[in-house]
């Protein structure tokens, strides 16, 4: 089968071939198709059965808040999968990466959960990594609680220090299980607190599930500009591929799109993290909820939630049992070395 380097125009001829992207994160992974680069860095490829006719295209692509492992993207029109082109276009997408900084670099991807791509990756020999869930709190769901902690509550600016490292100290943590480079605090003020990266709002709780190394801090969440495009909502978070390692979590339709927030437990960043039956861990949970509660009064909500964000899971499968959220996505990523490109 033909494969070339992808070019400038290729993107829109995939765009003919292949179906809509079923998902953000599907809108963001094919955003990947685009040509090669050094800066960023990225490698793309493209089989084509005759000239300008392509089935199917991949990607590799660095990670920059996640160093350690690269992104990859491998699609295959829908009627020519299953024959094998899917393999040779990632074998050859790896043989281009030879003497850049990404060969031998372990690689990420993200998939729909259950879907072809998912199965395609493991035969590959992917492992599951994390799992992300993206939920929806109706408005008013869940009433605002708490009676005189209104002290508790402070709403800041999203370029706070306080905020700022307690974010940096989060994100490090709820991350690791794909680690994180070294970041300074004006990175990511740049990449995830700022007017540029759609920061839009921002709300502190104390309490006493919080942290000493935090000032009190038990819980905090951001809130996300509203868009009306159909891949708006590109919250940076847990290494979802495209500008800022961000992740699009919605697809808008409705007239008034959902408000967009990280919700984040500074008891996810302790070492005690993954005891899930102390006093403590309920307490964090309850502060989480509570800010929640507070910030969805108005407006429907929609929050992204990993693997590695203990308190925020437990929090979802409650919402999620009691009728109180529902699931919009679900999400894996995958790891796996490159294959040998010797």
């Amino acid at each position: 089968m033909p494969i070339r380097e992808l070019t400038d125009g290729d993107d829109l001829r995939l765009n003919e071939v292949f179906a809509d992207a079923t998902t953000p994160a599907g809108h963001m992974a094919r955003s990947l198709f685009r040509p090669s680069s050094d800066s960023p860095l990225i490698r793309s490829v493209i089989a084509e059965v005759v000239p300008d006719v392509p089935v199917g295209a991949a990607a590799i692509a660095e990670s920059p808040f996640h160093p350690y492992r690269a992104w990859v993207n491998v699609e295959v029109a829908a009627e020519e999968q299953g024959h094998g082109q899917g393999r040779e276009l990632f074998e050859a997408v790896c043989a281009e990466t030879r003497g850049t900084a990404l060969e031998g670099l372990d690689l990420r991807a993200r998939v729909h959960a259950g879907s072809p791509g998912e199965g395609f990756a493991q035969a590959l020999g992917f492992t599951p990594l994390t799992t992300t869930r993206v939920i929806k709190v109706p408005a008013g769901a869940l009433p605002p609680a708490g009676g005189g902690r209104a002290e508790d509550l402070e709403i800041v600016a999203t370029g706070s220090v306080k905020l700022t490292k307690a974010f940096l100290n989060w994100y490090t943590a709820v991350n690791r299980d794909d680690a994180v480079g070294p970041l300074t605090i004006g990175q990511v003020n740049n990449a995830f607190l700022s007017e540029a990266a759609g920061a839009h709002g921002a709300a502190l709780l104390n309490g006493a599930a919080g942290t000493t190394e935090a000032g009190g801090l038990s819980a905090f969440a951001l809130s996300y500009a509203r868009e009306a495009d159909e891949t708006a909502g590109v919250l940076p978070s847990a290494g979802e591929p495209g500008a800022g390692d961000g992740t699009a979590v919605v697809d808008q339709v409705d007239e008034e799109p959902p408000t967009e927030l990280i919700l984040g437990s500074m008891f996810e960043t302790g070492d005690h993290a993954a005891d899930t039956t102390g006093e403590d861990f309920a307490a964090a949970v309850a502060d989480a909820e509570l800010l929640l509660a507070r910030l969805s009064v108005d407006a429907d909500v929609v929050i992204e939630v990993t693997s590695g964000m203990p308190v925020i899971s437990a929090l979802a499968d409650r919402l999620l049992e009691a009728g109180t959220a529902t699931e919009l996505y679900r999400y894996e990523t995958l790891s796996g070395p490159p294959s040998d490109v010797s």
